[in-house]
């Protein structure tokens, strides 16, 4: 079976192909092949309070029981080994393993009780990632290709990057307005050598000016001849970035953290997720639109939950994220920063018999801070044992993009449509999490 059968390959495209593979970047997860381009309709005018994201996507899904929303009053066979500590929020209590973050709660508004029912990863992340529910009648777009589309940034910058990689997609917007992935994380102290971003061996800045002069004059002979230009106009988008982000010395130099001031790295820890947040800061400062990094330690703590909180992920994390805000602070950056932290889930109540918890997505939590964001808040909540929302809680996922859209200046209800023809709003049935901008 050829590679893609529901795509003939033209001549002119498997130039552009080749061209690219030259140059050196991979194209593997960029040509996903999505053949729609999305057409949007006038949208309502917002005034921006923020004009990039930095997504921390905590993979797997953590457990709210044993990190922000702890219950000790719990049951004795759902409560947990960890002990809760007071935090900078009055009544807020948070896991004894997250000190740094306890102590500077107050920079960030935590929202409980983010609930839904799709409790399988795929379903959950991309809900999460695109505010709407998994359909198959179309495939919605991540926030960030969404994003870049209405908020271009400068061309010779990736305007969605992924660190080190997401699941995130363009959906129906087209190959265009994939992420950027980077598809490593980078070592403190070294130079970020991302394979892609520089020529290979025996290419010259000459020869890729020749190269693209002769993909432009086949252009003209093979345009016409070609019936699936939504494909190819995204290999064009793609192609044209492509050359000015390697012969862009200002590029390399945005994903270049060696370059950081001590004051800023001495920051963050040695690891990659630290390192992949401090890549994150720099990118935003360079301009790059929407940055989302991947904490790629698993939360999926189906066995050894509290072992692996306790050791790994609670002490990365509570490190990482606190840098994060103290970084975009001295530089300057917050305000104009929208930060956002959490998993697709969270995890069971019951402890089950390998010390884990399993999935749970009737209950969860966010982070937000930055662009506008009114830090010191605690929305939402869970009832008693920490089963759900409580009484007075109605926030899912929908509700997080639109307000992820909103700090951006986006009407989350303005309307697209596919290549068929079918209008599709951004986010149908979302609201902006209520008080988190006032």
């Amino acid at each position: 079976m050829p590679p893609f059968p529901s795509q003939r390959v033209s001549r002119r495209a498997a130039l552009q192909l080749g061209f690219l593979g030259g140059l050196g970047l991979s194209l593997a997860d960029f040509l996903a092949w999505s053949n729609a381009s999305g057409q949007d309709t006038p949208a309502k005018k917002l005034t921006p309070t923020a004009d990039a994201v930095i997504f921390v996507h905590l993979q797997g899904g953590p457990s709210h029981l044993d990190t922000l929303d702890m219950k000790p009053d719990g049951p004795a066979d759902e409560k947990g080994e960890f002990q809760p500590i007071a935090s900078k929020c009055a009544g807020l209590h948070v896991c004894e393993h997250l000190p740094k973050l306890a102590a500077a709660i107050d920079r960030w508004a935590l929202i409980r009780g983010v609930s839904h029912s799709a409790g399988a990863h795929p379903q959950a992340n991309q809900y999460l990632f695109t505010g709407n529910p998994v359909s198959p009648a179309v495939t919605h777009p991540a926030l960030g290709s969404v994003a870049v589309k209405e908020r271009p940034c400068p061309p010779e910058l990736p305007g969605f990057v992924a660190v080190p990689s997401s699941e995130m997609t363009p959906g129906y917007l087209g190959v265009s307005y994939s992420p950027f992935k980077t598809g490593e994380t980078p070592k403190a102290g070294q130079p970020f050598q991302m394979r892609g971003l520089g020529l290979p061996a025996g290419l010259t800045v000459e020869k890729v000016t020749r190269r693209e002069q002769l993909l432009r004059d086949l252009d003209t002979v093979f345009r016409k001849a070609d019936a699936n230009s939504d494909v190819l106009d995204g290999l064009d988008r793609f192609g044209r970035q492509a050359q000015e982000m390697i012969l862009s010395q200002r590029t390399r130099t945005a994903f270049d953290i060696s370059h950081e001031p001590e004051s800023i790295a001495k920051l963050f820890a040695a690891d990659a997720f630290g390192q992949s947040l401090l890549l994150a800061v720099r990118l935003v400062e360079f301009g790059v639109r929407f940055v989302t990094v991947n904490f790629e330690m698993s939360w999926d703590t189906h066995s050894d939950n509290f072992a692996s909180l306790k050791t790994k992920l609670l002490p990365s994390f509570d490190a990482g994220i606190t840098a994060l805000v103290a970084a975009l602070a001295a530089k300057g950056l917050l305000q104009r920063t929208l930060v956002f932290a959490g998993g697709e889930f969270g995890r069971t109540p019951t402890i089950n018999k390998g010390a884990g918890r399993d999935h749970w997505p009737r209950a969860s939590w966010a982070l937000f801070t930055g662009g506008g964001i009114q830090a010191g808040q605690l929305i939402g909540g869970t009832d008693s044992k920490g089963h759900g929302p409580d009484d007075g809680t109605d926030i899912k996922p929908d509700d997080l993009a639109a307000t992820i859209y909103h700090a951006l200046g986006m009407d989350h209800r303005q309307e697209y449509r596919t290549r068929s023809g079918r209008p599709v709003y951004l986010v149908p049935h979302g609201s902006i999490v209520p008080r988190i901008f006032e």
